[in-house]
């Protein structure tokens, strides 16, 4: 996802004073080639053979035998300075499924940049080498107002056992910031990653999930090197209740330092925040007028108590404005009906100004992408902006429609975030900013609960199942923002859908829905769905006995059943619960001997107070049972460490899915 965030020349010109850094490269048709380039004339060799594999490589759809980068800061003849990347890698591709992956290649190519060498070959297992002919390369857009291309290269003739190789080369504007990723789906050998630049520019980077980068000088040239080189990088697989692209390694870097600015360090979270103060609060005279028009046709009065003004101001921005790409000026904004995340966030503040509502404008990261790490400043991290309110403590995300008021994508919780407030300086007005740590919504706010009323037909061939499902907060999310946008048909078949998660073969008799209508808020008015439905599936006749799959009636449950040993840390996207509940009668005449089966417990964390638990068990009053279900999620990292008593809490919801109850003659 494209980043909210976004550079601004003139800050950026005030940061690199001096400092033999303009502000961003202007772009320009043709880009010389600087002198001096470490790689300028990287080559592959010339190949008459396959190199060799192990017998587990070959057992992997695909390994990665070369993954060498070099990024090297330089400047040109004019001293503009710029990026020269050269990129070399070989894969050997085992399985149909490798060579899905593996016969065609993407490389992005920045709007500005200049491709200075792109070669590719393939190698057979018996030797042959073929190289990929110029027609076989094509360009690809990548969607309207991007600056960013694709070179593909369909590489033909690929089978299994081939080598894919392909070396790219190519210069850019220079990188202020910059990741590159270390692991991939596939294992990895000789993997190799330089960061070089000239002595008078310092640059500094992390490891993520991987060792630290080693710092030496290219003797020759007086370069300044960081360099990570790995002999062999496992692959990375998704699993089940973690973010792998998360986890993934990597190496952040940025420049911290220039020999013009000494020992000021720059690009750090102070500058961000005058960054943030000017994208989002500096409104030039006839914004400030498209603001105060706009908040007069809101007509929310200032009287009102603060969290009904937000919630009002929120409302009439996100019910009157599409977010889309490109408008952030306020009076474009309000003229055309449309903003970007920062067009909205820019319009938000003014009205919350107007208001004289207290907020600080928050910058988040994704952690299902990049986790936000606080000690180490690179801009790279910060990509979308959210509302912070000290008053209530509560958060908005200005740029996403479909959230309110205390609630903001799960992702951009459960971390850091730079927090930027203003403040006043005598008669002059600023910014200041901290690192703020964002709590993630307790359990207890994303409900997903179960009122389940079974009623068996007297000649036990169906049952009569009244079914009351309410879902609210992060579990309402991906249907309530939605659902009053779809034909009414539709409406009507995602409805059935959710009940018929619990009864499949279901029958439907009524089917109502509550707290669908536009732009509720999940937190207060939680969707709700009251269905009446017939099933014969609910149970089935062995002999003279009968079988009642109570445990269905919960709908599929996730399970963790893995063999392999567990990789990744887990990570929950965000803190949920289920409270179900059961009811039936026993028929007359019947008796149920297993009903302990229902009793099923299992925790993880502290015993006095576990953080996930799944709990389910029975009452008996007569020939009524009355099953109680509570499961809940509520911490969203667990080490893998300790995995085995996380997975048991999610096995038992799986196990209780298995749960089938014998109705036989008796009293």
């Amino acid at each position: 996802m494209r980043s909210a965030f976004t550079f601004h020349r003139p800050l950026l010109a005030l940061l690199l004073t001096g400092a033999a850094l303009p502000a961003l490269a202007q772009k320009t048709a043709k880009v010389e080639l600087p002198d001096g380039l470490t790689y300028a004339d990287y080559k592959w060799q010339d190949r008459h053979a396959r190199l060799p594999v192990s017998a587990a490589d070959e057992g992997q759809p695909a390994v990665i035998l070369r993954d060498f980068t070099a990024r090297e800061y330089a400047f040109d003849a004019r001293h503009r300075p710029l990026m020269y990347t050269v990129e070399h890698r070989i894969v050997r591709v085992n399985t149909d499924e490798g060579i899905e992956q593996y016969n065609k290649i993407y490389l992005p190519v920045d709007g500005s940049g200049q491709v200075l060498q792109l070669r590719a070959r393939t190698v057979s297992p018996r030797g042959q080498v073929v190289e990929v002919a110029e027609k076989d390369m094509k360009e690809l857009k990548d969607g309207e107002g991007s600056r960013r291309n694709f070179r593909i290269i369909a590489v033909e003739g690929v089978e299994k056992g081939s080598e894919v190789e392909y070396i790219y080369a190519h210069l850019s504007d220079a990188d202020y910031f910059g990741r590159e990723w270390l692991q991939n789906a596939v294992p990895a050998h000789d993997v190799d990653f330089e960061l070089i630049a000239p002595a008078s520019v310092t640059y500094e980077a992390r490891t993520y999930h991987g060792p630290e980068a080693k710092i030496d000088t290219l003797s020759s040239t007086k370069k300044r090197r960081l360099r990570v080189q790995l002999a062999d990088v496992p692959a990375l697989r998704d699993e089940a209740f973690a973010h792998s692209s998360a986890q993934r390694m990597r190496v952040e870097f940025k420049i911290a330092y220039t020999a013009q600015r000494g020992r000021s360090r720059l690009f750090t979270w102070n500058d961000a925040s005058q960054l943030v103060y000017g994208q989002v609060w500096e409104l030039d005279k006839d914004e400030k007028k498209a603001v105060e028009k706009f908040d007069k046709q809101l007509n929310v009065s200032t009287s009102l108590p603060v969290e009904e003004q937000i919630r009002a101001l929120e409302q009439g921005v996100k019910t009157s404005i599409n977010v889309g790409p490109g408008v952030y000026r306020v009076g474009q904004v309000v003229a055309t009906r449309t903003a970007s995340e920062l067009g909205m966030a820019r319009l938000l503040a003014g009205l919350l100004r107007a208001h004289d509502i207290t907020h600080e404008v928050v910058v988040v990261a994704d952690r299902s992408e990049i986790p936000f790490d606080g000690d180490f400043d690179t801009w790279n991290q910060l990509d979308h902006y959210a509302f912070y309110f000290p008053a209530t403590k509560q958060y908005l995300a200005p740029g996403r429609p479909e959230y309110r008021y205390g609630m903001i994508p799960a992702e951009w919780t459960a971390g850091k975030a730079l927090s930027v407030k203003l403040v006043q300086l005598g008669t002059a007005e600023s910014a200041v900013g901290v690192l703020r740590d964002i709590p993630a919504l307790p359990a207890e706010l994303s409900p997903n609960d179960l009122d389940i009323k079974v009623d068996f037909a007297p000649a036990l061939d169906k049952a009569t199942v009244a079914i009351r499902q309410i879902f609210g907060g992060y579990q309402a999310q991906p249907i309530q923002p939605y659902f009053p946008l779809m034909p009414t048909d539709k409406r009507t078949e995602v409805l059935q859908t959710l009940v018929k998660s619990s009864v499949p073969d279901a029958t439907f008799k009524s089917l109502e829905v509550k707290n669908a209508e536009p732009n509720r808020n999940a937190l207060q008015h939680p969707l709700t769905i009251d269905a009446t439905v017939e099933s014969a599936a609910v149970l089935d006749r062995a002999g003279p006995k009968y079988l009642f799959k109570v445990g269905e009636l919960i709908g599929p449950q996730s399970s963790l059943y893995q063999q392999e040993e567990r990789q990744l840390d887990v990570e929950n996207v965000y803190n949920h619960r289920f409270n179900r509940t059961i009811t039936f009668d026993i028929p007359t005449g019947y008796r149920i001997r297993n009903l302990t089966d229902l009793n099923i417990k299992a925790d993880a964390g502290p015993a006095d107070k576990p953080v996930y638990f799944f709990h389910s068990g029975f009452q008996q009053q007569g020939q009524k049972v009355t099953v109680q279900i509570e499961e809940s999620y509520n911490q969203i990292y667990w080490p893998k460490k300790d995995f085995e008593a996380f997975r048991n809490v999610i096995n038992a919801s799986a196990n209780f899915n298995k749960v089938v109850l014998v109705l036989e003659k008796g009293s």
